[in-house]
């Protein structure tokens, strides 16, 4: 079973906090027992600087050796110590004396000054302190040992505290950590839970996001942005489908008032049916067209077109384009002039590209009053194609600019003609799916210019 965030928190925070206290503990052990050890043979340093002083007052006196070292040994004799005068090979001068607890292979350690810890004979460590001197020019050593005992007893004490203390200062910040777990991941479980309540009818909803500037509030403004897209999409999807819903319903009830109105009696004439007919005709284009443009902006919605790129001369389309729609603007003596140079490409696909073009032209030369002109003009601007379609239309007020990619936006339905308002909107997803823009570029009462920019073929920029 998958654990919660807040019980992965509790246990990773435990983990690491367990690491945390054991490390401090055997780091603050080892320091202790590094401090007894030091005090220790402080004090054993103490004694055998004593005890050397002791031998050179009583040699003064006795003018012996062996007799100095038997009345220090009394003076400075002790329960829980051990001091013996030794020669400069390590043998006691007062054997008679009791001698170390140690063996022979321990006691061969007193032979130069220093500090060591050795084993008695009953297994108990020893800490000895080796100081040398001289007394009436005779050198001597001097052994001060006590056991570690104590020292260890004590800090074993200070073990046990720590074994002890240790599993309840756990157990107490493990609840605080889970205690604070759930109080931090609060918010996170509040917006979840407003999350399971947003739907497609609700899509105008937003999490409560906390006031402060946390992981926590910038994750609750990021799903609240997501919220605004898929919102702004279904209601964009919605618009769609009651624009769509809007300009098929047209077509549609004209063919079937034309089909009901001409078999509604059954002696009707040949051009009656004729002209029935050509409605139908009519209407059917109309509305095989509208179904067209639908389905591309459905396939762009979907994840983009599937485009079969070729090296295109960007000057021949707009060449070809001019061409096919210079009788539709010649019907309203419509001016067409093309300035395309050659050997201008891109690379893209001939049929979207084409299509695009064509929307472009087609929405100037309707837009372009009677005895208007309408100019295209290609060149090539920083590794960029430019094509500039201007017309001598009217223009497009402010308000409007920004709508005027929009799909079904028909600015003047009086003179769109049988359009649906979706040629400027197919042409700037064709043109967006190649890596380029469509953009109006400036708009008065003089005209509109609409501006193509695609990449250039790298081969072209290079040359």
């Amino acid at each position: 079973m998958a654990l919660s965030i807040r019980s992965r928190l509790t246990l990773w925070y435990s983990a690491l906090l367990l690491l945390a206290l054991c490390a401090f503990i055997a780091v603050v052990l080892a320091i202790h027992w590094r401090l007894l050890v030091s005090q220790y043979d402080e004090s054993l340093e103490t004694l055998s600087l004593m005890a050397v002083k002791v031998v050179q007052e009583e040699m003064g006196e006795r003018s012996n050796l062996a007799l100095a070292s038997e009345d220090m040994e009394g003076v400075l004799s002790a329960p829980d110590h051990i001091v013996k005068v030794l020669d400069p090979s390590g043998r006691p001068l007062n054997p008679e004396a009791p001698g170390f607890p140690l063996d022979g292979r321990a006691q061969s350690l007193f032979t130069t000054p220093g500090v060591s810890t050795v084993s008695a004979l009953d297994g108990s460590s020893w800490r000895f302190v080796v100081r040398s001197g001289q007394a009436e020019g005779q050198p001597f050593l001097v052994a001060v040992g006590g056991p570690l005992k104590d020292i260890r007893q004590h800090w074993g004490a200070l073990v046990q505290a720590s074994a002890i203390g240790l599993p309840i200062v756990l157990a107490i910040a493990t609840f605080g950590g889970r205690w604070l777990a759930r109080y931090g991941l609060r918010p996170l479980t509040s917006m979840a839970a407003q999350a399971r309540h947003i739907t497609a009818s609700t899509a105008d909803s937003r999490l409560d996001v906390p006031p402060v500037h946390d992981e926590l509030s910038q994750l609750g403004d990021s799903f609240n942005h997501v919220l605004g897209r898929l919102g702004h999409a279904l209601t964009e999807q919605r618009r769609f489908m009651a624009d769509a819903s809007h300009e098929l319903r047209t077509p549609v009830s004209i063919i079937k008032t034309a089909a009901e109105v001409t078999l509604s009696r059954p002696d009707r004439g040949g051009e009656e049916y004729r002209e029935a007919l050509e409605t139908v005709a009519q209407q059917s284009g109309r509305l095989g067209k509208l179904v067209d443009d639908m389905l591309v902006l459905a396939r762009a919605d979907a994840g983009g077109y599937s485009i079969l790129r070729t090296d295109l001369d960007l000057g021949e389309l707009a060449r070809d384009a001019g061409r096919d729609l210079k009788l539709q603007a010649a019907e309203r003596t419509i001016a067409i002039t093309i300035d395309a140079p050659d050997a201008v490409y891109v690379r893209g696909d001939e049929a979207l590209l084409r299509r695009a073009i064509d929307n472009l032209l087609h929405n100037a030369i309707v837009y372009t009053p009677s005895d208007g002109r309408v100019g295209v003009r290609l060149t090539l601007n920083n590794g960029m194609v430019e094509l500039r379609v201007a017309d001598s239309g009217p223009g497009i007020a402010p308000e409007d600019r920004a709508r005027v990619f929009e799909r079904f936006v028909r600015l003047d339905p009086a003179r769109g003609g049988s359009g649906a308002g979706l040629g400027l909107a197919i042409a700037r997803e064709i043109v967006e799916s190649h890596g380029g823009s469509l953009v109006l570029e400036q708009s008065g009462p003089n005209g509109s210019v609409f501006v193509i920019r695609l990449p250039a073929r790298p081969s072209l920029t290079e040359s």
